[in-house]
Formats: structure tokens, sequence, C-alpha cells
């Protein structure tokens, strides 16, 4: 491909082209249903072809009322020879539009047309299965899109006949956007829409940060409808309020005030201080209070957008008629870009904005950036292109995107940041793991941080929290919280991915799109490689299984390094019985009947009435749930109270002693067993008075095989072998 500096110049700009195509209801029909029931087998190849002298403005499809409202976007486009009609004199605002269409458009829209038409774009050679369905005439606009990054690696056709819909013009334009990363971390995400599952799964992220940035919306229903056709009406509206906010927009443009009546078809108008006269073209088009109109209907006073070609005026919009009133009251939400037209005073901040002026209230934190640099609003100045940002309905960022009096394209000194945050914030740095890397960003004096609809500070970022920064000149100006990690205060277990370090003796750990904060306790054990160890040996991107009480973590296995391998895994074994007695380093638990000797860890967690217990404190009787590890238990939680033991058991082992009561009756007997850790554990029980022993008497010598059995904590036969 070739103009690969060229390219790089005007990436940006068919993103903000994009961007600003769908900020209003361009996609939403303005409030129409068209359908186009004339239609034609005319060529579509409908785009100007000759000398601009030749362009003309008179449609006589779109004279009456049904297209009024499109009629100023048309006007505007064919003045730029963006769009055009017919042969026959026709705009055919009702016909759908063919991709290639909208892709030739966007291309023209950028300032590439000359590029795309070049004999050199035109000669490439498409790879494309279907490229000899694309129009010789088109070959260079598929080029130039393509080395502008309007199609996915995995596109195979381009489909050039194939009418647009809303979907893929949308996905198009977040893609231009350069917003695929945010458009995955979202597929998961809501949409407003009552039709919402009837968008595909891998497009819900795209229509999420498309309506989010204000890109698209919906139709008065409520509706999204993915599949419907875009016109060519509704295609030239959303076209020309995106030229409305290019850089290269200022560019045979001329904004000013009329200070006379035309006189000898010469335009006097005011703009930067300086007065212009301006010769009209004889078939200018001027549009004015929603109208066609000749040029004596313009008055000193107007407010007009002027666009010329060859030195002559070949289009106005009056912008704001003379007395009217100077600015709309508008809602501050989500991104908004226009011309600053007058100095901020009042907390107010006055655009020109898709032909219409407004105001928008400003938010005490508001942050200002002009030529790279944070600057206050008297820095701000009458005829900047600025991008606004607010939150709670007010402005909290004004970026100057495009300063008066500068022309070409503009540095961009923006970029957005999207992932979750991986470590506490240390030295004015915030670490943020992407779907790429781990990027550092740097935190301004001033950075306004957004977290669960509310402005809050830094302080109140959380390890597992996904963001998006906005950052200017590579330092964070606005942190949105999208995201917060979840506190987890129940009991129970979690498998997830260990995201930053330990902080505060808090550990966060990611499952799924979800981000939960734990705190360790002072003795947690951490199994790794089958070995008991401490917390110290976690690390980002280790995957745990965290076992948690009222949301503290007791102990945890390693399952896999930080780079993906398995480790070993110690020996785990769960139960649940009833205690038959029960000290700080053994408890005897009957399950199944079958009595255990169970060595207990030293550093076991032991819960009882939801306190935290010692082993002797467990009472016979009590049901319990153990975990062990290594044949060892590390827990034990009474999920059952003692109301008297009557659990039969038995219980295998070889004799060690006994002891009598004063009557010369056995009063306990100790046997030998082997504890569920493979060690040899001596344990005593309790003899009834009236217990049966079978067997030789005699044979009751230490290391005889033996078999008690009994019920609750109390032997009542005794079997010797």
């Amino acid at each position: 491909m070739k103009y690969s500096r060229m390219k790089k110049l005007l990436v940006p700009t068919l993103a903000l082209t994009l961007v600003m195509a769908t900020g209003t209801t361009a996609f939403a029909q303005n409030g129409r249903d068209h359908k186009d029931d004339d239609r034609s087998n005319n060529s579509r190849q409908s785009f100007d072809k000759r000398p601009s002298a030749a362009i003309k403005f008179d449609f006589k499809d779109i004279k009456g009322k049904e297209f009024e409202w499109a009629l100023n976007y048309i006007m505007s486009l064919v003045s730029r020879r963006i769009f055009d009609g017919y042969p026959d004199g026709t705009f055919k605002p009702q016909e759908t539009v063919s991709r290639i269409e909208a892709i030739t458009a966007a291309v023209r829209l950028m300032g590439l047309r000359d590029q795309a038409e070049s004999a050199e774009e035109k000669a490439t050679k498409l790879n494309f299965n279907d490229a000899a369905s694309v129009p010789s005439w088109a070959v260079g606009y598929v080029a130039v899109a393509l080395e502008n990054d309007l199609f996915a690696e995995s596109d195979t056709n381009v489909n050039p006949n194939q009418p647009a819909d809303r979907l893929w013009a949308t996905t198009l334009l977040v893609k231009a956007l350069k917003l695929q990363d945010e458009a995955e971390a979202n597929m998961n995400a809501r949409l407003p829409f009552s039709d919402a599952a009837s968008v595909p799964a891998g497009s819900v992220g795209y229509v999420k940060v498309a309506v989010d940035k204000g890109l698209v919306n919906g139709f008065e229903d409520n509706t999204f409808r993915p599949k419907q056709l875009v016109t060519r009406a509704q295609i030239a509206a959303l076209l020309d309020r995106a030229g409305n906010q290019l850089p290269n927009n200022i560019d045979g443009l001329v904004t000013g005030t009329v200070l006379a009546p035309v006189n000898s078809n010469i335009l006097t108008v005011r703009t930067n201080g300086q007065n212009l006269n301006l010769t009209l073209d004889p078939n200018v088009f001027i549009y004015r209070n929603g109208a066609k109109v000749s040029p004596s209907a313009l008055q000193t006073g107007d407010v007009l957008k002027i666009r010329s070609n060859d030195g002559y005026i070949i289009y106005i919009e009056v912008t704001q008629p003379s007395g009217s009133n100077p600015s709309t009251p508008t809602q501050a939400i989500g991104v908004k870009t226009g011309m600053v037209t007058s100095a901020i005073t009042g907390n107010t901040l006055t655009l020109l904005t898709n032909g219409q002026t407004i105001s928008l209230p400003m938010n005490s934190n508001v942050l200002y950036f002009r030529n790279g640099s944070p600057t206050t609003a008297s820095g701000i100045q009458v005829g900047d292109i600025v991008s606004t940002r607010s939150y709670n309905y007010g402005v909290s960022y004004v970026e100057v995107t495009q300063p008066v009096g500068t022309s070409g394209t503009p540095t961009n000194f923006a970029s957005t940041i999207t992932g979750t945050l991986s470590y506490p914030i240390s030295d004015s740095t915030m670490l943020v793991t992407t779907s790429t890397q781990l990027q550092g960003i740097p935190l301004g004096s001033q950075t306004i941080v957004y977290k669960n609809g509310a402005f809050t500070t830094v302080s109140a970022l959380q390890v597992g929290d996904v963001l998006t920064t906005y950052a200017y000149n590579s330092v964070a100006a606005v942190i949105e919280v999208t995201k917060s990690v979840s506190p987890l205060t129940t009991t129970g277990e979690l498998t997830g991915t260990v995201t930053g370090t330990l902080n505060n003796n808090a550990i966060t750990l990611t499952s799924g799109s979800q981000s939960y904060s734990l705190q360790l306790h002072a003795n947690t054990s951490i199994y790794l490689d089958g070995t008991q160890t401490t917390s110290g040996v976690l690390q980002p991107g280790q995957v745990i299984k965290a076992h948690y009480y009222n949301g503290v973590i007791l102990h945890a296995e390693v399952l896999n390094r930080a780079d993906g391998t398995a480790v070993t895994q110690p020996t785990i074994n769960q139960l649940t019985g009833t205690i038959i007695s029960a000290t700080n380093s053994l408890l005897v638990v009957v399950s199944g009947n079958q009595a255990q000797a169970i060595p207990l860890n030293d550093k076991a967690f032991v819960y009882r009435s939801g306190l935290q217990v010692s082993g002797s404190a467990l009472q016979p009787g009590d049901v319990v749930k153990l975990r062990s590890y290594n044949n060892s238990a590390i827990y034990a939680e009474v999920t059952q109270l003692t109301n008297g033991n009557n659990q039969n058991f038995s219980v295998s082992g070889t004799f060690n002693s006994v002891t009598f009561t004063n009557q010369g009756k056995m009063a306990t007997i100790t046997i030998n067993q082997t504890g569920t850790n493979g060690s040899n554990v001596t344990t005593t029980y309790n003899v009834s008075s009236s217990v049966t022993i079978t067997g030789n008497i005699s044979n009751l010598v230490q290391n005889r095989p033996i078999t008690l059995q009994g019920t609750g904590a109390t032997i009542t036969k005794i079997n010797i072998q």
C-alpha cells in the first residue's frame, strides 16, 4: 500500500470524522421512517466526477416537506463534493446506501479523494475474494480505506453492493476510533434498548461503546434496529455532522457575522476581528430558519457558516439568525465537540456544534487543556475547536483540539487507556493492565476520579477496579471506574487470578470478568508445590483457589504459576463428622461409623458458634466440617452443636494402656492409631462401667491388635485380637 506517511497523519482525522457522524439522531432517522417505493436500476455510482463549477444544488425529489429535515445536510455535502445526485437530476433520498458508497463518502470526507483517485491507488491489486466485484472507479477508495484500518484483518470480502445497515455502520465507527479494546471489554454489558437481544453477542461491545461515546442512539420506541438499512438522506446527515467537527473542516470555511445586506452579489462579514468581502456564486445555496432562501434574506447580525469553491461562495448556513436567542441551554452529557463562540463566563461554555449554538454548564472541578498544556478558562479562545467530557450533567474536561487560527492536522495530545488497576498507586503513578501490557500512567495534581456515579479521590481507587483513563499529554486527566472491585464479606471459596501485589494485607482476585477484594488473615497458609508456606509467595498472574471466612482468606492453593504452568497440589481431603475427642493437636472424629484420628495443623482455623476457638474447645458430639491438607486439618467449622452424642463408632489400633477407677473398673483405654497423615498417634477413650470385653484378657498387652466400639464418646465394647 502507498502513502504510509499520509496514513499516519489522517487516521486521527477519520476517527474524529466518524465520532461526530453519529453524535445525533442521524441513525435514528430524525424521527422519521421513510421507505423507498420508487427504486430504480440506475447506476449506484452517484458521486460527483465533474469540475467544481458544475456542482448542482437543485434536486427535484427533495423539494417537499418530507425531506426538509435533510435538505441542509445534503447541500452541505454537495458543496464539498462528497456526495452528489444522479444524472437524471434526482438525489434519491430514500434509496439505501451501499457499503462502497459509504466507504467512498468517508474517504472523501477525510480529505483523501485525490489520493483515492490517483493512478497509483486505482492500480492496487486488492486481495479480497470479491475484488472483481469492486467497481474500477472504487478500487482506490477501497485501497485507501484499507490503509486506514476501516477493514478488519479477518475481512475477506468488500461486499461493495451490500446495503449498509445500522450495526455495520456502528461497528465501523468504533473501529475507526480505535476503540476495539474498549468494545471487547464491554461485550457482556447490558444495552438499554428493548431489542437488545437482536444485537449479536460479538457486537454488543461495539454498540455499547458507540452509545456511551454519544456516537449513536435509538429510536423513539427505545429500539436500536441493528439490521435496519441506512438511506442516502440519513447518511448525508451522518456525514455532514461529522464534517462539521473535522479539524480540516475549517479549510474553505468562514464563520462570521453579516455586517450589511448583500449588494451586487457581495456579502460582507466580520470574522476573527476582520471584515471580509465575499463574492457569491450565482447558484449559491443559502439555508436560514430551516429553509432554502435567496441572498436577500440574509440580515445584518446573522451568524453564518460559509463554504467557498474556486473563490466563490457556494454554501451558506445561518447558524444563528439575527436577534435570536444566542444559545440553547443543553444538558451536559457525555462528549460534545464544537467551536467556542464566546469567552467562558458564569461557569458556562458556549459552543457552535452541528449548526446550533449551545450552552453547557461547567462543574467546579473542570480541567482545561490547550496546546499540550493545562490552562484556565481564560486560556480558551473564541474560535477554538474543543472536545468536552461531562459528568453529573456538568462539563469537567475541556480540550482544545484545533486552536483558532491554525490549519492542517493538529497534534493529538489526548489518549484513552482502558484496563484494570493492578497495583496500589505509588509515587503518583497508576499501573494498569490493558489487553496487551502493563502500562504506567502518571497522575496529575488535579486528576478527576469518577466512581459509582460520584466524584471521588485517587485514594478511592482499588486494585481490581476496571478503569477508562482519559489522558492529556500522557498524564491522567479523568479516570472513570467502569466496574468496581467487589469486596467479599461472605464465606466460601473463589478461584481467580492474582491482580497486583499485596496491599495492607489485602489481595485482589479476578474471576471471569469481575474483580474481588479479600483480606488475608495474619496466619493465612498458602500451599505452593504441595508445601505449606505464607502469603509472601503470592505473585501477580498466579491462579489460586482461595478459601475465605467472612471475606478473610484463611488458606489457599496456588493452581498455576504466573507463566501459566501448573504446580504440584497438596493432598486435600474434606469430611464431615462428629467429634469424639479434641485437643489442640488432635481431633478424633467419627465419619461413616469409623473413628479417625486427625492431626490439627498448628495454623489451623477452628470456628464454633461463629467464633474462632482453639481445638480443645470442640465438644464431643459437635458436628464439624473439616478440610485437611497433606492429612493435617487446616480448617474446622462446627456446623451443629452437640445436643447429646449418640453416634455409634468403631476404631482399630494396638493396645497401649488402661486406667482404673477406685472401684477397680476400667476408666480409660489408650490405643495407638495411625493418623490420617500416616503418623502414629496415641488416643485415649473413656470406657463405660458396663463395657463388654471379648477375647482373652491375658492377651491385653502392649502393641496387641485391638478393636474398640462405642457410642458417643464412650467405649462400650473391647475386642482383643
